[in-house]
C-alpha cells in the first residue's frame, strides 16, 4: 500500500464525475466488484502521478546536467 494509500483512510474521501468506457468499466467491476472500483481507479492515479513525478525529476536533470551519453547508457547497460 502507498502512503497516499494510507494516508486515504483518515482523509475525507472526495467525488468526480469521470467518463469511462463501457468496457472498461464492466472488466474492473468483474474482478473488484462494484465496491472496489474507487480503489483501483485510486491506486491508477496514484501510479500516473509517480510516473509524472518521475518524468519532471528526468527533465530537471537533463536541464541541469544534459542528456546522458551513449558511452555512459554502454557502461549501465553493462552492469545491469
Amino acid at each position: 500500500m502507498s502512503s497516499h494509500a494510507a494516508h486515504q483512510a483518515t482523509e475525507r474521501a472526495g467525488k468526480r464525475s469521470v467518463s469511462l468506457a463501457q468496457s472498461l468499466i464492466k472488466e474492473v467491476e468483474e474482478r473488484t466488484g462494484k465496491n472496489g472500483f474507487s480503489s483501483v481507479v485510486a491506486e491508477a492515479l496514484e501510479e500516473w502521478l509517480a510516473a509524472q513525478k518521475l518524468r519532471e525529476v528526468v527533465a530537471a536533470d537533463r536541464k541541469a546536467f544534459g542528456p546522458v551519453s551513449a558511452e555512459a547508457r554502454r557502461q549501465a547497460e553493462q552492469e545491469w
